[in-house]
C-alpha cells in the first residue's frame, strides 16, 4: 500500500502533471468561493409567524419569494436581487379589477342562453339562426294597423225638394219652385252665395228631412225646429211639409222664399250607390257650416254607416249654441 502512495505521488509531483493538478485546484477554489458567496445571499431563514413556500427553480434561475402579509416588491431575476425600482406589490393568484364581474355576466348570459335553447327545443319550435351563430330567430316585425274601412249602409235615402220665391196671391201667382231631386249633403240653399239653408241629411228611416237655419230669416211654416222653438237652428221638414223663410236683403224690400219637402224615397244599398252616398257632400256646404261654427246639428250626429242622422243624448247642464233670433209662426 505505501509503495502504491509513493508511486501516485511521485506521478503528481511529475513536472508533466503538475499544469493539471493548477487546474483542478483553482477549480475547487472556485467552486467552495461560489457556494460561499452566492448561497449566503439568497438565503431567507424563515420565521415561527410565516411560511414561505418552496420557490421553484428552473435551469439554475433562483426565484425568491417575499414573506406573506409584506407588500415588498419582488423581482424575479437571474441574480436573485429582491429589489426593483418601483411598483405596487401584488398578489398574483388574485383576478385582475373587474374580471369577476365579467365572470359572472359571461356565466348569467350562458345560463340564460342555454335555459332559451332548452326552452325552445322543449316546444319544439327552434329554428336555426340565419347567421349560423346557434341565435334564436328574433319575431317578426308586426305589420301596422290599416284603417278601418267606412262600414257599407243597408240603405241610401233620396231627398227630392222644391225651393224658390214664395207664390203669392189668390190664385198663387210667379215662378214655379226650383226641384232638387236627389239633394245632396250639405247643398246650400237657394245657393251658396246667398245661402239661408243648408239640407243636413235625413233622420233615422227617413222619416224627415234636416235643414240648418244659416241666413237671418223669420220663419213660418210646418217645419219643427231643432233643437227646440226658443233656440231654433234648424228645421225638420216632412215629406209633403213647407216652410217659409223672409229674408231680409240689404237694400231693398223683404224676400220671401218657401221650401218643401216633396219626397224621401230609401232603396237597398249596393257598393256604387253607397260610395256615392257618402262622398256626395257639398264641399262649399262644409265650408259655410266651418266658417258658422255648425257643422253639426244640436242633439244630431250624421252617421256614414247608416247614411242618417242619429240622436245623441245631450249632457246635462248643456246649453245650444249661439242662434240668431229667429221667429216661427204658426
Amino acid at each position: 500500500m505505501t509503495d502504491f502512495l509513493n508511486s501516485v505521488k511521485a506521478d503528481l509531483l511529475d513536472r508533466r502533471m503538475l499544469p493539471l493538478l493548477v487546474v483542478l485546484g483553482a477549480a475547487f477554489v472556485g467552486a467552495i468561493a461560489y457556494a460561499v458567496l452566492g448561497g449566503g445571499s439568497t438565503t431567507v431563514a424563515p420565521t415561527a409567524a410565516t411560511v414561505t413556500p418552496a420557490s421553484p427553480s428552473v435551469a439554475g434561475i433562483v426565484i425568491s419569494q417575499p414573506p406573506v402579509g409584506t407588500n415588498q416588491a419582488v423581482a424575479e431575476t437571474t441574480s436573485g436581487a429582491t429589489h426593483q425600482r418601483g411598483g405596487i406589490a401584488r398578489d398574483p393568484f388574485l383576478p385582475l379589477p373587474g374580471t369577476q364581474a365579467k365572470t359572472s355576466a359571461s356565466a348569467t348570459t350562458a345560463v340564460s342562453s342555454a335555459s332559451s335553447s332548452s326552452k325552445t327545443a322543449s316546444s319544439g319550435a327552434s329554428t336555426p339562426s340565419p347567421s349560423g351563430s346557434g341565435g334564436t330567430t328574433p319575431a317578426p316585425a308586426s305589420k301596422p294597423a290599416q284603417p278601418a274601412k267606412p262600414k257599407t249602409p243597408a240603405l241610401v235615402y233620396n231627398v227630392q225638394v222644391q225651393f224658390g220665391l214664395a207664390p203669392v196671391g189668390t190664385p198663387p201667382t210667379g215662378p214655379p219652385l226650383t226641384s232638387h231631386a236627389k239633394l245632396k249633403r250639405l247643398t246650400p240653399l237657394p245657393d251658396s252665395k246667398q245661402p239661408l239653408v243648408v239640407f243636413m241629411g235625413v233622420t233615422a228611416g227617413g222619416k224627415s228631412a234636416t235643414f240648418t237655419l244659416v241666413g237671418e230669416t223669420i220663419i213660418k211654416g210646418d217645419g219643427v225646429c231643432v233643437p227646440n222653438a226658443s233656440q231654433c237652428e234648424a228645421i225638420d221638414l216632412k215629406p209633403g211639409q213647407a216652410e217659409q223663410l223672409e229674408y231680409l236683403p240689404p237694400s231693398g224690400p223683404a224676400v220671401i222664399y218657401e221650401l218643401k219637402v216633396v219626397k224621401i224615397s230609401q232603396a237597398k244599398a249596393t257598393t256604387a250607390s253607397a260610395r256615392i252616398s257618402l262622398s256626395g257632400e257639398s264641399k262649399a256646404g262644409r265650408e259655410l257650416l266651418r266658417r258658422a261654427g255648425r257643422l253639426t246639428v244640436p242633439g244630431l250626429r250624421y252617421s256614414p254607416s247608416e247614411g242618417v242622422l242619429v240622436a245623441v243624448p245631450r249632457p246635462r247642464g248643456a246649453h245650444a249654441h249661439a242662434a240668431p233670433p229667429r221667429r216661427h209662426g204658426d
